[in-house]
Parts: C-alpha cells; structure tokens; sequence
C-alpha cells in the first residue's frame, strides 16, 4: 500500500506550508484508502444469511435512536423476515453457526444471537407482525411449489413478497415437513410452528396438504397450470446400515420413529431402546424414548 505519509527534514521553519513545528514537512498524497466491504463473520456462516449485525445494532440503539423498545423489536423482526420467515422456530432448533464465529468469541463469549433471533420471533407472534411486500406489482405468472417444509415454504414466502401468485402442494395432512414431523414437541412446540405458518398464508400463499403429486394430482397437470414449479420434497427417507434383521419388528429408522409419534401413532417401545448413532436425528429419538418410559442406551 502507498505511503500516505512522508515526512521530510528541513532546517528552520521555512516556509510553513506543509511543515510541522518540530522542522518537519509533511506531503500528501491525492490517493484515497481502498474501501472493500466484507459480511461480518456471524452473518457470513449463517446459513440464511441474516443480517444479525444490524439486528442487534437496532436493538442496541434504541434509546439513541429514540425509539420505543416494541418499535426496535418490529424493526429488528422486519429486518430479520426479510431472509427468514421462521424467526421464532429457528431460535429454537437452529443450530447456531453464526455464533461459531462471533467477534465476541475472543473477548469473553460470543453474543447469543440464537436467543435474540427467538426473542425477536415470540415478541413478533405476540404482537402480531405481519410481512411487508417487496412490491405492490402483481405478477401474472402463477408459481407452484411441492413440498411444504421449511425450504418450499420458505421459497413461497419469498415469491409472494415480490408480487407472485403461489400455490404449495404437501403430501401430509399438515405443513411443516421435517419441522413438523421430525422435531419433536418439546424442542418446536407445534403452536409456534402454526402461527408462523399461518403468517405466511395470512400473507397470500395458498397450501394444498394431502396431495400426493402422481397420485391426487398429476405432474403433467401441474406443469399445464403453473409457469414455474419448485420441489423442495425433503428429506424424510432414514437411513439404514445394510444388517440383517432391519426390517424386524420394533426397528425403526430415526426420521420414521420421529414421525410416527410426531403424527400422533402410539408406539409401544418396550423396556429397553437401542439408539444406533448420536446425531440430532438419534438423540431426539433417544429422548423421546425415554419419555415413553424406556431404559435407553445410545451407541455411537
């Protein structure tokens, strides 16, 4: 980088133009600092890509910016759905990279932006928030969506912001996808992830549940009415190890042992569980076995 800065010895004073008193001149160059914006590290291993500095910063600013507490909430919520519709559901189950990489991290502890982003969503539901459009056009191409879990639903959300007409087709009698079917009740309580769907049909998307595409309703009948289609049809299919007996009695993969008590299907599970892995998946479903009253035992 280009010295800005050059001092040069002189005898005396001289001239005072360019001099300091100590006998020095200083001469300046026309070139300018280059400027290169960067992401702030939380917001850059987000994988929504929110924009927590500013979130917090409108937070944080409130009395300077004389504004009320519930008017810095609304700004922040507005700030935070302009990449997220689920503020509330992901202060729950999100895992929280952002934090991985807070600045704060070097000092004493990195902000709890996951708590922020739940406080923010609750205060929002409460309050009752609603979206706000990108656009008042509206667009005449008609877009369809098949699946209704967080990334169809999501993908809608943001379509009818900017004037699109969306239709999503679930194949489950609720929306939700895995949100709904593989997070079990006591880490997403199913009352948040309601009103927060419903925020996003209140907004204008329309949800068809029980259509199964192929069977209710054809592909080819889709494609013939909508001029865009998009399938976030999820990842429901667990996972097996290729060992003899899987397909026993009592043997479950952890996503269909999920949503089988999810869906509200009584499982007797006996005295003794056997969780194979220890990811989310497998703890949630060890958990959940000890809720129903068996000895678990997890091998990972």
């Amino acid at each position: 980088m280009a010295k800005l800065v050059k001092k040069k010895k002189k005898k005396g004073l001289g001239g005072l133009r360019g001099q300091s008193a100590g006998g020095s001149s200083v001469e300046t160059s026309s070139l300018r600092p280059e400027y290169i914006p960067k992401e702030a590290p939380c917001r850059n291993n987000c994988p929504s890509g929110n924009k927590i500095r500013e979130i917090i910063t409108t937070i944080g600013q409130t009395e300077g910016a004389e504004r009320t507490p519930h008017e810095s909430f609304e700004k922040a919520w507005h700030l935070l759905s302009e990449t997220s519709p689920f503020p509330s559901v992901c202060g729950r189950v999100c895992p929280h990279p952002c934090e991985d990489d807070c600045n704060r991290e070097h000092k004493d502890g990195a902000v709890g932006i996951n708590s922020i982003e739940r406080f923010i969503g609750d205060y929002a539901i409460e309050h009752n928030f609603q979206f706000e459009r990108l656009t008042d056009e509206k667009h005449t191409e008609k877009v369809a969506i098949i699946g209704a879990g967080p990334a169809g639903l999501s993908c809608a959300y943001q379509l009818a912001r900017r004037g699109y007409s969306v239709t999503v087709f679930e194949a489950f009698s609720k929306p939700g996808g895995m949100l709904r079917y593989g997070i079990p009740e006591y880490r997403l309580p199913t009352e948040i992830l309601d009103k927060e769907i419903k925020r996003i049909e209140d907004f204008g998307v329309e949800i068809k549940c029980d259509q199964i595409i192929g069977k209710d309703i054809a592909y080819e009948k889709i494609q013939e009415d909508f001029n865009a289609i998009f399938v976030g049809i999820g990842a429901h299919k667990g996972k097996l190890l290729g060992i003899p007996n899987e397909d026993a009695t009592n043997v479950y993969t952890g996503t269909e042992f999920l949503n089988r008590i999810n869906s509200g299907e009584k499982i007797e599970v006996g005295n003794n569980v056997l969780v194979i892995g220890g990811g989310d998946t497998a703890i949630d479903a060890a958990r959940v076995s000890k809720r129903l009253g068996a000895d678990v035992t997890v091998v990972y």
